[in-house]
């Protein structure tokens, strides 16, 4: 079975792969994960295996084509790597696997 990660991608454009197995499953009443450090907002989440691309969309229509990869694979609690130069008041706002 391929290798199953978490892509975040925050709407800063910092990403990172985390693998799912470093997120535990949880009984009923656990608050839940930290993936990102306090003050990242997300932009974007989708469960990718190591090959095949990513589309990064902007909220001003912009569009990273980038292969998954690429991205580096950290920790839950790893900040990332910028993969895409954001304009000024740009902002990621979604994430789509193809």
């Amino acid at each position: 079975m391929p290798a199953r990660y978490l892509l975040l991608v925050t709407q800063d454009g910092y990403a990172k792969r985390t693998p799912i197995t470093d997120f535990r499953s949880r009984r009923r009443g656990c608050k839940g994960a930290n993936a990102l450090k306090e003050g990242f907002l997300l932009g974007g989440v989708a469960i990718v295996s190591d090959n095949g691309e990513i589309l990064v969309i902007t909220e001003r229509g912009r569009v990273l084509r980038t292969p998954i990869n690429e991205i580096a694979i950290l920790s839950r609690t790893g900040r990332g790597g910028k993969i895409i130069q954001l304009d000024e008041g740009d902002k990621v706002i979604a994430v789509l696997p193809i």
